[in-house]
């Protein structure tokens, strides 16, 4: 992420503790002497009476669940508890339990209705909670993220819009149904994050750790960019192979995001649109200079430049065009396109 979240308290976050509820007290403790009405919680009661179709849901997997072992039941109790510690997982401290290792009750009856309470449960007015509501609450705490904090490249809807943006299961709900509902993995993000880049991959793969979306203490990520040197370097024309894109921060979190969002990849092309009318910029800066006999260098006007995109540096990919000028500091030859 190239900035997280300043994360909030929210009502949305009660579905959830229902989910936690239903999960390991009713499913997991279900049994002939006792059904499963008798064990829910008043307040997830009414949503369950409410909807015809979640109450014969609930009750034909509480039916099923009677025949779990003592093992199988502290073995999905474990997996809920684990899959939804999302700064353990991120960090490497936890590694996911993923679906095959559960009972087979799991995969086929509850992962399908626990997806679904995302899809139609939440924003019911039975349901404490609007996803609206959450996300400009959230953009409410977090003023400055006018772009995706993720790409830092795609505006998003402000507090103030009528729309949202895509809400990202950073843990898929496909592999990690017990999060479905749980806001702590649900991250607001532009659609090319969520939907073209990142798709159904998993933050944990391959026993990757990634950056928590909503950690405090996060420093948010340096971007460097070197022009690579060739005989038939243009600097109006710069091709993806002559760019080479680089961060600060921790190298193995800063890897997973690479490749759960295409960040590179994104940010050379990024880099490769403005280029050309950023060096024409400068000249312009540059000849105007000279014609008013301002005094100024050009080195002096380079770095004028770069002090000025310091200022709200996430806007206008000015966290791109920074280091793009601070390479083309050392490379003065690209001026001479403009001669």
């Amino acid at each position: 992420m190239l900035r997280t979240y300043r994360p909030i308290n929210h009502s949305i976050f009660t579905l959830h503790q229902y989910v936690e509820h239903l999960v390991c007290q009713v499913w997991c403790n279900a049994s002939n002497a006792s059904n499963c009405a008798n064990l829910l919680d008043a307040d997830f009661e009414l949503i369950y009476n409410a909807y015809p179709w979640l109450k014969t849901d609930v009750d034909a997997i509480y039916e099923k669940c009677k025949t779990l072992t003592d093992i199988e039941r502290a073995d999905i109790r474990e997996a809920f508890y684990v899959n939804n510690r999302i700064a353990e997982l991120c960090d490497g401290i936890l590694s996911p339990i993923g679906l095959d290792a559960l009972p087979i009750v799991v995969r086929e009856d509850m992962k399908p209705l626990l997806v679904k309470f995302y899809d139609y449960l939440i924003d019911r007015s039975e349901v404490p909670g609007d996803k609206l509501d959450y996300y400009n609450a959230l953009l409410t705490e977090n003023p400055t993220f006018q772009f995706c904090p993720c790409c830092g490249l795609s505006p998003i809807e402000s507090a103030e819009s009528h729309y949202r943006e895509d809400n990202d299961h950073y843990f898929n709900k496909a592999h990690f149904p017990f999060a479905s509902v749980n806001f702590s993995n649900l991250v607001p993000l532009c659609s090319k994050c969520n939907k073209k880049c990142k798709g159904s991959k998993n933050p944990a793969d391959a026993r990757r750790v990634s950056f928590y979306p909503f950690d405090t203490t996060h420093t948010t990520i340096e971007v460097s960019i070197n022009i690579v040197d060739n005989p038939d370097l243009d600097y109006r024309a710069l091709k993806e192979n002559e760019i080479e894109i680089a961060f600060s921060n921790d190298a193995n979190k800063t890897s997973t995001w690479d490749w759960l969002f295409n960040i590179k990849e994104r940010y050379n092309e990024a880099t490769r649109g403005f280029a050309k009318t950023e060096l024409r910029t400068l000249a312009n800066r540059l000849f105007r200079n000279n014609k008013r006999k301002i005094g100024l260098t050009y080195e002096q006007i380079l770095e004028d430049t770069i002090e000025d995109y310091e200022i709200e540096i996430f806007e206008d990919r000015k966290f791109l065009k920074r280091p793009f000028l601070q390479t083309i500091k050392t490379k003065p030859e690209w001026m001479g396109v403009y001669d």
